[in-house]
């Protein structure tokens, strides 16, 4: 059986402010530390053989900490960012909705295919997040993964994992420094964790 750990990264200044945090490499705050710490201390007595992440500051950083557990390197992977929300990254909804209101009514019309300027459609990051679970569950049959990635590609896991469609992805609570868990057999994944 193969266990994948999804965690989403501790938290950031722009997480407290509730900005669509993409592509800005931003550092976790000191809050963001401790729920490092924290969930380095949950996952103390799981078995962990391989740990992933997205290459970010505030992912990157989550992951050494979890890593004091048990000394593996680190595998960065670009399939793991976060959508690059492009001339939107890391402002909040109502500084997007002002500055840029032909682009937010299309976006409303249709988010999944909508590409922002200098960024991706919800659609090219779902398709590299797919890219990236496929590999590892076509290359890994049994042990324990641990993934620390972002609230937009840890959703688009699991509706992917669980048979369901890409607007499903928003059914997914996911808080920072959470864990998700999945165990798969014979490539069935099934949901034992969510949010922990």
């Amino acid at each position: 059986m193969l266990e994948l750990y999804l965690v989403r990264h501790g938290e950031t200044d722009s997480n407290k402010r509730g900005t669509y945090l993409g592509w800005t490499d931003v550092e976790l705050n000191s809050n963001g530390i401790c729920q490092a710490k924290a969930i380095r201390d949950k996952l103390k007595t799981v078995k962990v053989d391989a740990i992933y992440s997205s290459p970010f500051n505030r992912t990157v950083k989550t992951a050494e900490i979890i890593n004091e557990n048990y000394g593996l390197e680190i595998i960065t992977s670009d399939n793991l960012k976060e959508r690059n929300f492009g001339i939107w990254d890391d402002l909040t909804f109502e500084e997007i909705s002002s500055r840029y209101p032909d682009d937010c009514k299309r976006w409303f019309e249709d988010w999944i295919n909508f590409r922002i300027k200098d960024g991706e459609s919800a659609k090219d990051t779902y398709d590299r997040v797919v890219a990236f679970v496929r590999e590892i569950i076509n290359s890994k049959k049994e042990g324990g993964c641990l993934i620390v990635s972002h609230l937009g590609t840890i959703r688009f896991m699991l509706a992917y994992l669980l048979g369901m469609k890409i607007e499903d992805s928003w059914r997914f609570r996911v808080d920072n420094c959470t864990i998700t868990k999945l165990e798969v057999r014979d490539r069935y994944p099934v949901l034992t964790l969510l949010n922990g």
